[in-house]
């Protein structure tokens, strides 16, 4: 069950991560140095920035080396949600997509750039493989931990039940001891004051076969079940891995790859 749910977690992510990635390849972009044929036309240009000039008025982001061709321009009154550090961090000698509206400035296409959504980094192949095997790779150890921790909590859990069958049989074991000093006392009662009652020492008597089916819970370790009703006639191992004794007459108790008591078919209830 840990491997399946470790597997289902992994795909998934792989899925998303994929999804990701055709999304990113989904865009349409013109290259930077064929900006001019376009200009008027509200689209998508790529290329790398290879510098960033910054004077009161604006900020230009350049395609070319010599900032005579294709800019993304940020206006100043922009500059709160496009500051230059952030520019020049995020962007230069990065490969972007910058989208809007191309228009020519001094026979130069430029596309002025008002929010971040407007400029976006692309991501390579590479960088998304890379990302992508990280994340699974933090997923993975994320979900050992889960599944360690629920490990110990369900064999903290298997330690209280043992314990809890534990104390319920020895309260079962002290109601049978008080009803039979009860009896004792009853049928003392009734017999003649000449006739001394029978010594009593309080031990207790082999409970009757039929009671001690009445014993059996679910979740009872297999040697448990043994001390209580014997061996069983015969046994068989099904293909889950779980175990069958059978103790004939449609007597059958069934127990889990770790041992403990999972169906019982055929005994009295408790």
């Amino acid at each position: 069950m840990r491997r399946l749910a470790f597997a289902i977690v992994l795909g998934a992510a792989l899925v998303a991560a994929r999804v990701a990635m055709t999304a990113d390849d989904g865009a349409k972009a013109i290259p930077w140095n064929e900006a001019e044929k376009h200009v008027g036309e509200n689209t998508t240009v790529e290329g790398r920035v290879l510098g960033i000039n910054c004077l009161p008025t604006a900020c230009l982001l350049a395609f070319d080396p010599t900032f005579n061709r294709f800019t993304a321009v940020v206006q100043a009154k922009d500059f709160k949600s496009l500051p230059e550090d952030m520019l020049n961090a995020q962007y230069v000698g990065r490969m972007v997509r910058v989208t809007g509206t191309i228009q020519l400035l001094e026979k130069k296409p430029e596309i002025i750039i008002s929010k971040p959504d407007d400029i976006q980094v692309i991501t390579s192949a590479k960088d998304r493989q890379e990302k992508r095997e990280a994340a699974t790779a933090d997923m993975a150890d994320r979900m050992e931990d889960i599944l360690d921790r629920l490990d110990a909590m369900i064999d903290r859990l298997d330690t209280m039940q043992a314990r809890l069958d534990q104390m319920n049989v020895t309260l079962e074991q002290q109601s049978q001891q008080i009803s039979q000093i009860a009896a004792i006392q009853a049928e003392a009662v009734g017999q003649s004051f000449e006739t001394p009652p029978q010594p009593s020492y309080g031990e207790p008597q082999p409970r009757p076969a039929y009671e001690t089916m009445r014993t059996l819970k679910r979740g009872m370790t297999s040697d448990e079940v043994a001390r209580l009703v014997g061996n069983p006639v015969s046994s068989e191992v099904l293909p889950g891995g779980n175990t069958v004794w059978d103790y004939g007459y449609g007597r059958t108790i069934t127990f889990d790859a770790r041992g403990r008591t999972t169906s019982l078919s055929g005994f009295p209830a408790p």
